[in-house]
């Protein structure tokens, strides 16, 4: 893996570079988002995007799997990637505990229907309870079976309040929080102005189809900046980060 911004370009040590500063913003978790996409904006192919990935960009993934408290998805793309429980081996638990984070990280579920299949890994075989985020009018029926395996937060009445949702897993400890979409999580986010520091893996692939990007349906009321921190590549693969500079003002006051 060769970085080649900032210079000089050189073999890196993932660990190193992605280890960083991540307080509180305005009294909530850090909130990092991480995606997969072609040159063309595609992010999966047929629901999944492990056929767009490469040996090194499963090297990110586990570097940036290790800085957050807590892993927040849809749970449309938690059914089709059929999340597993995050990793428990002695090398994770080092590795999270040298980044600060929680030795085994929690996995947080959005979800205003609550319609998917509790016999998933994540809920059948958790090394951590898992979490599920949904609304206070989701139905009485599956609110008990969900009860029945993960701890519930809701907020937001008809949709889940994202910002109120992120205060609260703040609440439970989080200082950082890394979302893995999928896009439609990634836009509500961007919407409510709550992504702090974006990592995306460039796939040097032309997916085709209706090409949608790593936010779907963002309406952010006003252009939202954000600063190259690195730009990595292996295999002809680019691996972004970029971080919100007013977010990290708003962090240092």
């Amino acid at each position: 893996m060769h970085r080649l911004f900032p210079p000089p370009v050189l073999e890196v040590d993932l660990d190193d570079i992605c280890r960083d500063e991540r307080p509180l913003v305005a009294g909530r978790s850090w909130l990092m988002v991480n995606m997969i996409s072609t040159v063309d904006g595609v992010t999966d192919f047929d629901g999944v995007s492990g056929p767009l990935g490469s040996p090194g960009d499963k090297d990110v993934f586990g570097a940036i799997r290790a800085l957050p408290d807590i892993i927040l998805v849809g749970s449309t793309t938690a059914v089709a990637e059929q999340y597993n429980p995050p990793s428990t081996s002695v090398s994770t638990k080092a590795r999270r505990l040298t980044s600060g984070a929680w030795p085994v990280a929690r996995i947080a579920v959005v979800s205003a229907q609550l319609e998917f299949d509790l016999t998933l890994p994540m809920f059948s075989r958790p090394a951590q309870r898992p979490i599920v985020v949904t609304t206070t009018n989701a139905d009485p029926s599956k609110l008990q079976r969900v009860t029945d395996v993960a701890d519930v937060i809701q907020c937001g009445v008809d949709s889940v309040n994202l910002t109120e949702a992120l205060h609260e897993l703040t609440g439970l400890g989080a200082q950082r929080v890394l979302c893995e979409g999928g896009p439609s999580l990634n836009g509500a986010l961007f919407d409510e102005d709550l992504v702090d520091e974006v990592f995306v893996t460039v796939a040097p692939l032309v997916g085709g189809g209706e090409s949608r990007g790593i936010a779907r349906g963002a309406n952010v009321s006003q252009i939202q900046e954000y600063e190259l921190r690195h730009v990595l590549t292996e295999d002809h693969f680019l691996f972004l980060r970029y971080t919100r500079p007013a977010h990290t003002g708003a962090a240092q006051e």
